[in-house]
């Protein structure tokens, strides 16, 4: 499936061999209907480069393809954010095939539709947006109920893909009533107290909705910094009483259907409310909100997660950990204060408006211009899995049958995607490992995937995902075996030299600011390979490439 751009890039004008001459001579007539010849407009101002393309499309695609980077070129990053913001949505509930040879999917199909559309997608910013999203409304296959159901999760998947570019209200209302989350979470089928049977509402979805998909726990300034109390210590955003609340407020949602507790359920379509199950009693929530007695389940789901959206920490809370999945681990006070400025106003008087927020992280100067407005410690940590994905976009990795085996994925990359071993994802957004880093203050959110044998397990995985893997030289593939194309990139080798193969390979992996150092690692290995050929050459220092401490950093 080799990636093609989003759109294709326009020709540019041919420069002609020779200046016309100062006097034409005087043309043949042409016929009455014929137009005059239109001049090329110019650039428009702030038309990207081929370095600042590639720097974008690092940021908010799966990883930048040539085509990609010659389609974006000369265009200004607010109109391919807005040429991205019109496609639609590219589902992935229907694009998940069955096992081969038998007629139901599994989460490895699941997984495999997850990649084919990451690299094939043309919606490419909403899928990338989707997956940061995941991240953060976190649902897993690793749960006792759910590990037989590939198709729910790729429907709750759906959930974040179609409103990626939505409003964030909406959103949590759509996770509030999913099924999927309702299993995950344990509020499906969740009662209002009753003593006499010893009955107590459940509080696990009502404990994360606030800590992890909204407010957080300690009570934040519009920059992302915690409010301090006179003695200096962070105030926290709500107390035990308030999740007892909300959990009152979370019971009654069960499986759409005649029953309350079927034995097997709808785990497809929205929870459905069931009034006897439902608590109505009144219930104070943040702010000292009170939701008055004896409303509906919906009348209380949907004052509560307004009373949620409207706290301040929303915008914070949730443009930070955006940031920090597309941009920046650590983004300057100042970004986040501009970005949840415009979580918080559109500029139209709207509230948590997406694709205004996206637009927002991606256009602000410190993800534009990190040389210029940042500090030394710009950029993140590349998560494995958007690594291979980046490896295979840029070489426009197929298989002989098309289809991709991800039995492997989560052992060899630590993620698979709805894969997390719990609702904290697969990193915290504030992780820092031991060290300079953490008396620094600097969080490192993708470093706790990094164990030991991830190390190594990655290092064998780009080992056979590049050398053992080059089209032009495997004879006999398996028929899903991901083979890498490297003919255009051994005859720039042959004809060009070392050096603009490492100019692309640059322009690729580092849009266009490989470091000096490992540039010329790389050129003095190449003159150790003179005996391979120029495929293999390639593939050796694309190799060296994806192992290297440089790449693992996106700048």
């Amino acid at each position: 499936m080799s990636p093609a751009p989003v759109e294709p890039a326009p020709a540019g004008p041919v420069d002609p061999v020779q200046p016309p001459p100062e006097t034409p001579p005087d043309p043949v007539e042409p016929p009455p209907e014929t137009p005059p010849p239109v001049s090329q407009p110019p650039l428009p101002a702030g038309a990207m480069s081929e370095q600042q393309a590639a720097r974008l499309l690092q940021q908010a695609t799966f990883g930048p393809t040539m085509a990609d980077i010659n389609y974006a070129t000369g265009l200004t990053v607010q109109q391919w954010i807005d040429k991205q913001l019109a496609l639609p949505a590219t589902l992935h509930m229907p694009n998940v095939p069955d096992v081969i040879d038998k007629s139901h999917p599994s989460h490895y199909t699941r997984v495999e539709a997850w990649l084919q559309i990451a690299l094939d997608g043309p919606d490419q910013l909403r899928q990338r947006v989707a997956f940061a999203l995941s991240e953060i409304l976190v649902t897993s296959m690793h749960h006792p109920n759910l590990d037989t159901e590939p198709l729910e999760l790729a429907n709750y998947y759906d959930i974040l893909v179609r409103n990626a570019f939505g409003n964030y209200r909406e959103l949590l209302e759509e996770v509030a009533k999913s099924p999927v989350m309702g299993v995950y979470l344990s509020h499906m089928s969740n009662e209002k107290p009753d003593p006499a049977r010893n009955i107590r509402s459940d509080e696990n979805f009502a404990r994360e909705v606030l800590q992890l998909f909204t407010i957080g726990l300690v009570q934040l300034n519009e920059d992302g910094t915690e409010i301090l109390d006179k003695q200096g210590q962070a105030i926290p955003s709500y107390d035990q009483n308030t999740i007892e609340a909300f959990a009152r407020v979370f019971t009654g949602w069960s499986s759409p259907g005649e029953y309350w507790n079927r034995k097997k359920k709808d785990l497809l379509n929205p929870m459905q409310a069931f009034e006897e199950y439902h608590d109505t009693a009144p219930k104070k929530l943040l702010n000292n909100v009170v939701l008055p007695a004896n409303q509906t389940a919906q009348q209380d789901l949907s004052a509560a997660l307004d009373n949620i959206f409207q706290h301040q920490n929303v915008a914070p809370f949730i443009s930070k950990q955006l940031i920090q999945r597309l941009v920046t681990s650590n983004p300057s006070s100042a970004y986040v204060a501009r970005v949840s400025r415009v979580f918080n106003d559109n500029g139209q008087g709207v509230k948590g408006d997406m694709a205004a927020v996206v637009s927002a992280i991606l256009l602000d100067d410190e993800a534009r211009y990190s040389r210029a407005y940042q500090s030394a410690h710009f950029g993140k940590l590349r998560e494995p899995l958007l690594k291979t994905t980046h490896l295979w976009r840029a070489l426009a990795a197929d298989s002989s049958s098309g289809r991709i085996r991800t039995v492997t994925v989560e052992d060899s990359h630590g993620q698979a995607p709805q894969q997390a071993p719990s609702v904290f994802n697969f990193f915290r957004p504030d992780y820092s490992p031991n060290g300079d880093l953490q008396q620094q203050g600097l969080a490192v959110p993708e470093a706790q995937l990094l164990t030991d044998d991830l190390l190594l397990e990655t290092q064998n995985l780009f080992h056979s995902a590049i050398n053992l893997s080059i089209k032009e030289q495997v004879s006999e593939p398996d028929e899903r075996h991901m083979l890498l194309a490297f003919s255009d990139l051994a005859q720039l080798l042959i004809t060009q030299g070392t050096g603009v193969l490492l100019d692309r390979y640059s322009l690729l992996f580092f849009a266009g600011d490989m470091p000096a150092q490992l540039r010329a690692l790389l050129a003095d290995s190449d003159a150790q390979l003179r005996e391979l050929s120029a495929e293999q050459r390639a593939a050796a220092l694309l190799y060296l490439v994806f192992i290297s401490p440089d790449y693992a950093v996106q700048l």
